[in-house]
């Protein structure tokens, strides 16, 4: 009897898709049971009237910066089955703003939900699938058979597995976040079926706190979701960062060292860089295309981030990027609609450092790296679409909204930075680039890397930003 129970529920469970897209003008859904339909689709329209109340206009602005979520609800929460997926900001073909969830059923899964979050190769597989929505080209039937392919998720092989299937906890959902490694992991707990107020949490992980001040936060800045084997992810809530904390007992000062080559096969260098230790800010602009239009965008880029820098906060200072990265997106959108040429467009990473906090604002595939501690890990992801061909789905120039990707965390004393087009690190690898900003100084560093990767036959253009933080 029990093996015929098994065939059912593995039967019945399935992966499907819910929300809007931008090739559709209303809500599409497949492969999604009605009563997970249903408990989605009022959980979140009440919640994103729940961000039109806290942030008013901006709201807007904060659910597009939102990065992918990932989650876990148990069982009897959304319905008789399990949900493990992903949800990210999309829009209909209008432009009607609504999130994208894709999700798997898993109607025998009883087990704890901490088995289910170790299947990372699943999220990530799942969340890179959503994020092909965002490309130009996207299509929809491509989309369909991709997901079609992708497997269920399923709890590792472990000691413990099967456990927790019979000891009557109550059930919960987990909601988390990666970095572009994907390695940190940060969330948050609900003992309840989300509520609003939890997906307002999402929002308000890329709105800041002067997008949300006055207003009373459902969660704090949320820490890493990762718990013993066997015990509960609970959340770890840091205390909010007031903007009008005092300054660091710990000063800071800021120094860096830049370098440029076209490359090997180019005589022409499509890239710009901003590199000003007094305004705390660092960008590196990487022209897309081999032609004199590349080398314009990127100037743009960079001549409009230029224009007056030097806010007192942080969160002043992000609105004020994100607002110049608007102006150079129309810019370049200008230029292409009314010539007869190859469409000028650029991918950018911005570094900005205000007190003891940096933010990192990114569109395209150039790279942002933090050295800590002996350790460098990856600040930024590429916005790129998975296929026989590598092509980019976020960038400025785009026939499309720009949607620059934030990431905001605490600068210590000792911290290295490197801000750097991709070629350098296809080029020399992660691990070779690592071992450079370990061995070298800050004088000599930015020229090591470019020269290593010349030695290395780089053949397209590269770029540099090494910063450090010292303490003065």
């Amino acid at each position: 009897m029990r093996q015929t129970s098994d065939i059912k529920a593995a039967e019945a469970d399935r992966i499907g898709f819910f929300g809007k897209l931008p090739t559709h003008g209303d809500f599409v859904s497949t492969g999604i049971d009605h009563t997970l339909q249903r408990e989605l689709d009022d959980w979140l329209q009440a919640g994103l009237r729940a961000c039109q109340d806290r942030l008013g206009s901006r709201w807007r602005d904060a659910f597009h910066a939102m990065p992918a979520w990932r989650f876990i609800v148990e069982r009897g929460r959304w319905g008789p089955a399990t949900i493990a997926g992903v949800l990210l900001p999309s829009a209909d073909r209008v432009g009607r703003s609504f999130p994208l969830v894709i999700a798997a059923q898993l109607h025998s899964f009883d087990d704890h939900p901490r088995q289910l979050y170790l299947d990372a190769p699943w999220f990530t597989a799942a969340e890179a699938l959503a994020e092909t929505s965002l490309a130009r080209d996207f299509d929809i039937e491509t989309f369909m058979a991709n997901l079609k392919r992708l497997r269920m998720p399923h709890a590792p092989e472990s000691a413990i597995a099967g456990r927790f299937a019979s000891l009557g906890r109550d059930s919960s959902s987990l909601w988390w976040k990666t970095d572009a490694a994907g390695r940190d992991a940060k969330g948050f707990r609900t003992a309840s079926p989300p509520a609003p107020a939890d997906f307002f949490r999402l929002v308000e992980s890329a709105a800041g706190p002067a997008e949300t001040a006055g207003q009373e936060a459902p969660g704090a800045e949320m820490r890493s979701i990762e718990a013993a084997p066997g015990h509960a992810a609970e959340s770890e809530v840091a205390a909010p960062i007031p903007e009008t904390a005092p300054p660091p007992a710990t000063l800071l000062g800021i120094a860096h060292s830049h370098a440029t080559h076209p490359g090997t096969r180019l005589a022409l260098n499509a890239d710009a860089l901003i590199a000003s230790d007094p305004d705390r800010l660092f960008a590196v602009a990487d022209g897309i295309g081999d032609e004199p239009a590349a080398a314009e965008a990127s100037r743009i880029t960079i001549a409009v981030l230029a224009d007056g820098c030097g806010h007192d906060t942080l969160d002043e200072a992000i609105k004020n990027i994100k607002g110049k990265l608007g102006r150079a997106h129309g810019l370049l959108q200008s230029i292409a609609s009314s010539a007869s040429r190859q469409v000028p467009a650029a991918s950018v990473a911005v570094l900005c450092i205000r007190g003891d906090r940096y933010a990192v604002i990114w569109a395209g595939d150039v790279r942002c790296y933090l050295l800590r501690d002996g350790m460098m890990r990856s600040l930024t992801r590429d916005h790129v679409e998975i296929g026989m061909k590598r092509r980019l789905t976020r960038y400025l120039g785009a026939d499309r909204q720009l949607v620059p990707e934030t990431l905001i965390d605490r600068v210590e004393a000792g911290d290295r930075f490197l801000l750097c087009s991709g070629s350098l690190i296809r080029v020399l690898g992660e691990r070779a680039v690592a071992e450079a900003l370990l061995d070298t100084d800050l004088e000599r560093a930015a020229e090591a890397l470019v020269q290593d990767a010349l030695i290395g036959n780089a053949r397209d253009n590269l770029s540099a930003i090494v910063i450090d933080a010292v303490q003065r």
